[in-house]
């Protein structure tokens, strides 16, 4: 059994017993009186810990720290007596319990981030590309924003959105697995046909949900809705996949990359039919 299958399966037996616990507890004469809200906290840890990312890149010290505060907090403010028993030793075991909870938590969130890494790991094997993360881009950004003021020259950005041609396709493969392989090995033949597409001089970023970001120095609003149309044109080819671009210049549009970003954002979206891409600058602006 691997690792990842482990940890479902502990997290799955861990909330079992928390559950019957629970039921054993709403009987006249509970075998252990444990408080109302402990099981609120132990059963709400759970998805906190998987789907929140910061809690599982830390020292597993930290969330276990984390929850402790959160149930020592709770019963600070709810009265005790009112709903389980007072005794120091159930009050212990509580304890235990949730942070048994965030340990086994942790490690599911932990194996999942792994898995997530080896899927991307395969996909850029299979479709190597150099795009790199937003917020790894961030020094990169604020130096070519920093030049194109200084120096007074074009700038423009480029927001790459991709989605299939058959929504039938999409619902044959709701797999939850099939899907994220499927997603990551196209995200990954897109930044490979981007990254073919521009110049060195050019930046390929991928933002937080998988967009494919284009920072062109020296390039102005009408060249840059030019290269838009011919990655959306290989990319279609390629990959087989629907493209809008958005594309915005800096800084007759926008003075800060938010503002950039935001606004060839919402072109991209804008787009009423796919590969419809802006010709000229006139268009752009409209």
């Amino acid at each position: 059994m691997t690792n990842l299958k482990k940890s479902l399966f502990w997290i799955a037996f861990y909330l079992l017993i928390v559950l019957v616990l629970a039921q054993l507890d709403r009987s006249d004469t509970p075998i252990i009186n444990f408080a109302a809200y402990f099981y609120l906290v132990a059963i709400f840890l759970v998805p906190v810990m998987v789907f929140v990312p910061s809690l599982n890149k830390v020292s597993f010290v930290v969330p276990m720290i984390f929850w402790g505060a959160i149930y020592f907090g709770l019963s600070q403010i709810i009265n005790r007596a009112n709903t389980g028993s007072m005794d120091v030793e159930v009050i212990v075991l509580e304890i235990v319990i949730l942070e048994v909870g965030v340990w086994l938590s942790y490690q599911l969130a932990v194996g999942i981030q792994r898995s997530e890494s080896l899927m991307d790991v395969l996909a850029q094997a299979t479709f190597p590309h150099w795009a790199i993360e937003l917020d790894a881009a961030s020094e990169q950004i604020n130096i070519e924003l920093g030049r194109s003021r200084r120096y007074h020259r074009p700038f423009s950005l480029l927001v790459v959105r991709a989605y299939p041609k058959d929504d039938e396709i999409v619902r044959e493969m709701l797999k939850s697995l099939q899907r994220d392989v499927l997603t990551r090995l196209s995200n990954a033949r897109i930044g490979q046909t981007i990254g073919e597409s521009i110049r060195q001089s050019d930046l390929l970023i991928r933002d937080r949900i998988g967009r494919f970001l284009v920072l062109c120095p020296e390039t102005d609003l009408e060249r840059a809705g030019f290269l838009a149309e011919r990655i959306c044109r290989l990319v279609e080819e390629r990959a087989g996949l629907h493209v809008n671009c958005g594309v915005a210049a800096f800084p007759d549009e926008a003075l800060t990359f938010e503002d950039l970003l935001q606004l060839a954002r919402d072109r991209s979206k804008q787009l009423p039919e796919p590969n419809t891409l802006i010709q000229t600058k006139e268009q752009v602006v409209k």
